[in-house]
C-alpha cells in the first residue's frame, strides 16, 4: 500500500475516536455533580491516558489490517511516541487530582485501603518501568526475549488496574452499563495481547518449517533456508518480513521479526542475518533438520510494479534489496534498479558477488560506498551524504520508490538528503531492524 495523506487523516482520525471511547462511555447519560475546573480535568487525564495505553496493543505492528497503511518503521515510531505520551497521562493523572485536593493522596495511603494502594504504587512503578525499559532496552542490558515478555505483563496489569480503579471510584461510572462497557471494551483490547501471544503459536502449530540449509556468507552473516512441511509455503511480497521462532514449538518467547531474502518465486524462504545479537549469533550453529515457525508476512517496504526502485542499504540492511532483486531476476522484471550499498570495507560486503552477477542479469545500477576502501580503489568513498546521492539520481526521479534500511544514522542522513533532493515523502520508505 502506498503512503498518502489520506491515509494518515483517516487512520489519525480512527486512532482518536478509539481513545476517546472510554471518554464518551463516561460522560454519556446523567453525569455527577461539577466538581472543580482541574480535578475534572485529572479525571479526563486519566481517562484518557489509560485509553491511548490499551491501544498500543492494536498499534504494535502486528496487524495486516493497520501496518500496510504505514509501514513496520512508522508504526513502531507512533507505537513508541504514544506510549511515552501516554506515560505522562497517566502519571499526571494522580498528580493534577492531588495538586487540585490533596485529599486524593490517601488512595495511596495503605492504612486507609491496603489493597488500593498497593495496586495504584504498582501501577505507577510499572508505567515507569515499561517506558524505561522500552527506551533504554539495550542499556539496561535486557534480552528481547525477557523485555518482550516483561512488556506485555506490565501492559496488561497497568490497563486492568486502571479499569478496575475506574469502576471501584465509581464516579463517573456508577451506572451498572457503562462498568460492564467500560470492561468489553478494555477486556477486547487486552484480548489483542492474548491472541498474539496464545492463540496465533496455536495456530501456527499446523504450518511447520525445516530448517533445509544453514549457510554463511560474506560479513559474518549466515543464511538460513527453510521449507515448507505439509503445506504450502507462506507467500510474501518482496521487502515484507516474518516472525521467525526456532525449536519444537511455536510457542516460545524466541521470536524474532526478520526480512525475507529470498525471491518471492523460490520454493524455499530464506532469511539472512548478521552474528551480532543474542538470537542471530546462534545461526551458525543451527543444524539441517531443526524445526521453525514462521507468522506473517507483515510489512509495506515493497516495490510497486508501476515505478522503479532507488535503494539505500547500508551493511545487513541489504536483505529487502537482495529479496526484491532476485525476485526482478525470476520476473524478467524490464525496471530499473538502482543500489547504492555502504559498508565498512570490500571484506565486509553481504551477497557481494551475487549483486555483480545481478547486475548483469537485470536494469541494475550498483553503487558501492565504502568508509575504509582497498589501494587503488576507484568508487565512492565515506558515507552516504546528500552530494552522493545526487550524482546517481536519476532525471526521472518522480517515477522512483525509495527504499532505505541500514544503521539508523545512516538512515536519518539519507532521509533527510531526498527530502532535500525534492524527493515527495510519500515516495520514501524506511525499515529499522533495531527492534530486534
Amino acid at each position: 500500500m502506498r503512503y498518502s495523506l489520506r491515509n494518515g487523516i483517516l487512520w489519525l482520525s480512527i486512532y482518536a475516536l478509539l481513545a476517546l471511547i472510554p471518554m464518551i462511555i463516561a460522560v454519556v447519560g446523567q453525569n455527577p455533580e461539577y466538581r472543580t475546573f482541574w480535578i475534572e480535568f485529572g479525571v479526563s487525564l486519566g481517562f484518557i491516558g489509560l485509553s491511548m495505553f490499551a491501544l498500543q496493543f492494536l498499534y504494535s505492528g502486528r496487524f495486516k489490517s493497520i501496518a500496510p497503511a504505514f509501514g513496520k518503521d512508522n508504526l513502531i515510531n507512533f507505537h513508541r511516541q504514544i506510549g511515552i505520551t501516554a506515560f505522562f497521562l497517566i502519571l499526571a493523572h494522580p498528580i493534577t487530582l492531588i495538586i487540585a485536593e490533596p485529599t486524593f493522596i490517601s488512595y495511596f495511603d495503605p492504612r486507609v485501603n491496603l489493597m488500593r494502594a498497593i495496586a495504584l504504587s504498582f501501577v505507577t512503578i510499572a508505567i515507569i518501568l515499561i517506558t524505561i525499559t522500552s527506551i533504554w532496552r539495550i542499556t539496561c542490558k535486557l534480552q528481547y526475549e525477557h523485555w518482550r515478555l516483561l512488556h506485555g505483563l506490565l501492559a496488561l496489569a497497568i490497563v486492568f488496574i486502571g479499569v478496575v480503579h475506574a469502576m471501584q471510584v465509581s464516579h463517573y461510572l456508577d451506572p451498572l452499563w457503562k462498568k460492564i462497557a467500560m470492561g468489553a471494551v478494555m477486556s477486547g483490547a487486552m484480548y489483542l495481547v492474548i491472541h498474539t501471544r496464545l492463540v496465533r503459536p496455536w495456530l501456527n502449530k499446523k504450518r511447520p518449517y525445516t530448517i533445509v540449509a544453514v549457510e554463511k556468507e560474506i560479513g559474518d552473516c549466515w543464511t538460513l533456508s527453510l521449507k515448507a512441511e505439509g503445506h504450502h509455503r507462506m507467500k510474501y511480497t518482496p521487502g515484507q518480513f516474518s516472525w521467525i521462532t526456532i525449536g519444537p514449538t511455536p510457542f516460545s518467547l524466541q521470536q524474532h521479526p526478520f526480512t525475507f531474502a529470498s525471491s518471492a518465486r523460490d520454493e524455499l524462504i530464506k532469511f539472512t542475518a548478521k552474528t551480532e545479537g543474542d538470537f542471530t549469533s546462534t545461526w551458525e550453529n543451527m543444524q539441517p533438520g531443526g524445526c521453525a515457525w514462521l507468522e506473517g508476512p507483515f510489512g509495506s517496504f515493497t516495490p510497486h510494479k508501476d515505478r522503479h526502485i532507488f535503494m539505500i542499504m547500508g551493511g545487513i540492511g541489504i536483505t529487502p534489496a537482495i529479496g526484491m532483486l532476485r525476485t526482478m531476476r525470476d520476473d524478467n522484471d524490464p525496471r530499473k534498479a538502482v543500489l547504492v550499498y555502504a559498508n565498512n570495507s570490500w571484506d565486509e560486503i553481504t551477497f557481494r558477488d551475487e549483486i555483480e552477477e545481478l547486475s548483469r542479469e537485470i536494469n541494475l545500477k550498483v553503487v558501492h560506498v565504502l568508509d575504509e576502501p582497498p589501494e587503488g580503489w576507484n568508487g565512492e568513498e565515506g558515507y552516504i551524504t546528500e552530494e552522493l546521492l545526487d550524482r546517481y539520481m536519476p532525471e526521472d526521479h518522480n517515477d522512483y520508490m525509495f527504499f532505505i534500511c541500514g544503521p539508523e544514522p545512516m538512515m536519518d542522513m539519507a532521509g533527510i538528503a531526498l527530502y532535500d533532493l525534492g524527493i515527495k515523502w510519500n515516495h520514501i520508505y524506511m525499515e529499522r531492524f533495531q527492534i530486534v
